[in-house]
């Protein structure tokens, strides 16, 4: 998890993203709100450990008021988790080399080591 999210951290500095919106998922979706780059790569608490039910996480964005209808969603798991469902979204995967989805996704896959 701190490698996903080293990684969105230095992405979001070069892009000049000022702020990535944070959920972790468990059996529940855990909002951690908006977070600046620097602090997504030092201070963000993991929540949850072990998430496999991501679904109330995605539905959490779709339905917020504040969070843009066009911005796209990158998931995060280790591949152990349910079907997602995502209503037109423009999302990808973010998975462990060598580890399938359990499902076809319809986003692209990125792999990290």
């Amino acid at each position: 998890m701190a490698t996903a999210l080293g990684a969105i951290a230095s992405y979001s500095a070069t892009r000049d993203v000022p702020a990535a919106r944070v959920v972790f998922c468990n059996a529940e979706a855990y909002d951690v709100g908006y977070m600046r780059p620097e602090d997504i790569a030092g201070t963000v608490k993991v929540k949850g450990r072990g998430g496999t039910v991501l679904q109330p996480g995605i539905d959490l964005l779709e339905k917020a008021e504040d969070f843009p209808k066009e911005a796209p969603l990158l998931i995060i798991t280790d591949g152990y988790c349910d079907k997602v469902v995502l209503h037109g979204r423009e999302h990808a995967f973010l998975v462990p080399q060598g580890v399938n989805l359990p499902f076809v996704p319809k986003g692209k896959v990125f792999r990290m080591r």
